[in-house]
Parts: C-alpha cells; structure tokens; sequence
C-alpha cells in the first residue's frame, strides 16, 4: 500500500495538538481546585480528542469490565496506545523512563501513571503498591511486554506484575481483561505490510520525535481494541499459567486483526 501524506493537515495538527496539550492540562488542574464535578473524566476526554486530532479511530469490540477493581491487561504496540485505550476507567503503569520523556512524560503524570522500576530487586516493593492501589478500588493498566513491539505478534508477558492481582485475604477480588490492541489500516485501506504499519508501531531505537511529527501529515488510521472476557487470579494454577493465559488469548486476536 501507499502511504499518503498532507503536510498542510500536519501544520494544522501540530498547531491544534500544541493548543491541546497546553489548555486541557490546565483546565484539569484548575477544575481539581475549584472541586468542579466530573473533572476525574477530563482525562478521559484529553485521551479522545487526542485520538481525533491525530485521525486515530478507535473501534471497540468485546465488553469492557466496569468492575472496580480491575487488571486490563493489553499488548504494547506504541506510545498511541495511551491515547487508544484513554477510555478505560484505569491508571496506567508505565517504566520509570517514561517520566523523563518530554511532554510525554508530563502527560503520563497528568493521567496519574504510576511509575515503577522494573528492576528484580524492586519488584516486590512495586507490587506492594499496585496491590495498594486495587485494596482502595482502582483500577491499573499494564502492558506486561514490558515494551512495545512492531504490532504483529506480541512479545513473552513477564509475569511479575501479574501477582498484584493475586487478591490478599480481606481484599477486593481483582477482575483480569486481555485487551487486544492492533493498528489495521490507513486511509481506509488494509495495512499489508511492515514498512506502512511502522508509521504506528513505535519500537526498537526508533526516535520518538521524528516518529511522532512523521505521524502529522498521515491519513486516518484505524485502531482495532477488543476487551476479551475477564479472568481471575485464583482459577489457575500459578501465575505464569494466567500470565500465558492473558498473552494467548490477546496473541490469537491480534492475529486475527492483521492477516
């Protein structure tokens, strides 16, 4: 397929994009002191019109679980998955790195991303947190590759942070969705290849910025996101069993959507 581009809609998305990301931050932040209602949702809304900005349309299929709290569970295909999967009534866990991103980063503590570090020495402090987070009824989003990938078949799950949802005695059972994210065509039509789908797929030692102003001047792209059924922690035998669960199920669908 042919990539397309107009320079001038990418002029005017990174003007509208700069707009974006100054005042909605801002607004966020003065609603939070003036105890404005529905403010917790203007996330939520920077997410969305993020997505329209940039031509991103996010068809969903499956059911998202509204239970509080829930692990999603998702595969890691680019940076633009925040802003797919900025529906989800969850807070992000992200790889201490990211904080130190420009503007990125600012926009993930704008989310309240949860930063941790992925060290063995560190886990069972950050599990210790995230377990934290479910007893108090939140909901967290992990990307368990532990780094994004070039969107066609999804990297081995690490398993350690898969126990935060190993429920203590006297909390919450915490529901488990695989979700299943894929960037399927441009313009309308199908990706069919590696060199078009890299426009998207944010991996390797790509630099982010020249990565993401290529993204400007791009036709609309379609982002598939399906929430599979939920899971829980105690219906497998051990944690590499529900981890491998999560990675088949997600695996099997992401190969649907890019054949």
């Amino acid at each position: 397929m042919i990539i397309r581009k107009n320079y001038l809609v990418g002029f005017i998305r990174i003007i509208v994009l700069t707009l974006w990301i100054i005042f909605v931050p801002l607004f966020f932040m003065l609603a939070k002191v003036l105890g404005i209602p529905g403010y917790t949702k203007i996330p939520h809304k920077f997410h969305a019109g993020t997505c329209r900005i940039l031509g991103i349309e996010v068809v969903e299929s499956g059911e998202m679980s509204q239970a509080r709290p829930t692990l999603y569970v998702s595969n890691h295909v680019s940076y633009l998955d925040v802003f797919v999967l900025g529906r989800l009534p969850a807070y992000f866990i992200a790889k201490s790195e990211v904080a130190s991103w420009p503007v990125f980063g600012k926009l993930a503590e704008f989310q309240n991303t949860l930063f941790i570090e992925r060290s063995a020495g560190k886990t069972g402090k950050q599990l210790e947190t995230l377990k934290q987070h479910f007893a108090h009824g939140n909901s967290l989003t992990l990307f368990p590759e532990g780094t994004s990938t070039e969107g066609v078949l999804v990297a081995p799950f690490k398993s350690s942070f898969i126990e935060s949802a190993n429920s203590d005695e006297g909390s919450p059972r915490v529901t488990i969705q695989p979700i299943t994210v894929a960037y399927t065509h441009h313009g309308g039509e199908k990706i069919d290849n590696q060199k078009a789908r890299d426009h998207y797929a944010w991996y390797a030692k790509t630099p982010f910025l020249p990565h993401f102003l290529g993204l400007m001047p791009l036709r609309k792209v379609r982002a598939k996101v399906h929430y599979h059924p939920v899971c829980y922690y105690d219906e497998f035998e051990s944690r590499r069993h529900c981890t491998d669960h999560c990675h088949d199920v997600i695996a099997t669908k992401l190969d649907e959507f890019v054949k």
